[in-house]
């Protein structure tokens, strides 16, 4: 076979080791989002917002937490003004009210109260008088934007606002926002991480789930890319199939 190639013969094989030499190596897809023991994002104090309206439906959405696996759940109501007018006082008394039924329910599980701050115009006033509420060894303040295409005019403020205070911003379901897509959206958040800001990633929603899938997906398949996801909450509304998160990995994962 040798004689009937003529003296350049060389086996295929070889050129296709060669061509894979100058192949660059397939980054494997990013794994899923992972849970962890705290759940840094969640609406079930009742009768506040949108979230729990009821205090059974509270205890039924701390149970279906810590059944996920929850170790300490943080309640962040709304601070939305003209929305949902929340105060810390008010919001204090009935965390303890929630504690109370917590214990009673019989619920293995620490409860922490937070809030979840709409950036607008009030925001830095309301940082720089102290009407917030932050919560962890962190001292995070969650904060969320709207989620259309421009960047929120009131972002670098309150964010400067937050951090003069010692404290740690924590930008909520930075996967939703329109504003931090495309390149100039990744420089922003590139921009906010380089002073302090956190990012926490949602994992209530199905599609948001998926690394790759939709728009949200896309966007948290980067996230995850880049090391950019420092808190994962499940956003929890409701003590329903699609108002709950996914399971939580085992404690032995």
């Amino acid at each position: 076979m040798a004689d009937a190639a003529g003296p350049f013969y060389i086996p295929m094989r070889v050129f296709d080791f060669v061509r894979r030499l100058g192949r660059k190596p397939s980054k494997p897809p990013p794994a899923a989002v992972a849970y962890r023991p705290r759940d840094c994002h969640s609406h079930v104090l009742w009768g506040v917002d949108d979230g729990a309206r009821t205090r059974d439906e509270a205890i039924e959405m701390l149970r279906l937490l810590r059944q996920d696996g929850a170790r300490r759940i943080v309640a962040t109501p709304h601070i939305y003004p003209g929305r949902f007018p929340n105060e810390p006082g008010p919001l204090r008394e009935r965390f303890e009210e929630l504690c109370r039924a917590r214990d009673e329910a019989g619920i293995d599980v620490e409860l922490e109260l937070g809030a979840e701050h709409f950036l607008d115009e009030t925001l830095v006033r309301r940082v720089e008088d102290g009407a917030h509420v932050c919560f962890g060894p962190e001292r995070y303040v969650l904060f969320e934007a709207h989620t259309g295409p421009t960047i929120p005019v009131h972002l670098d403020d309150a964010v400067r606002a937050i951090v003069a205070r010692g404290q740690t911003p924590l930008l909520a379901h930075v996967e939703r926002y329109r504003w931090a897509r495309g390149e100039e959206g990744w420089e922003v958040l590139a921009d906010l991480r380089a002073v302090g800001v956190r990012f926490q990633v949602n994992r209530t929603v199905g599609h948001v789930n998926v690394p790759g899938e939709g728009s949200r997906g896309r966007a948290i398949a980067r996230l995850l890319e880049e090391g950019w996801v420092d808190e994962v909450g499940s956003d929890l509304h409701r003590p329903t199939a699609d108002g709950r998160p996914d399971p939580y990995p085992s404690p032995a994962a």
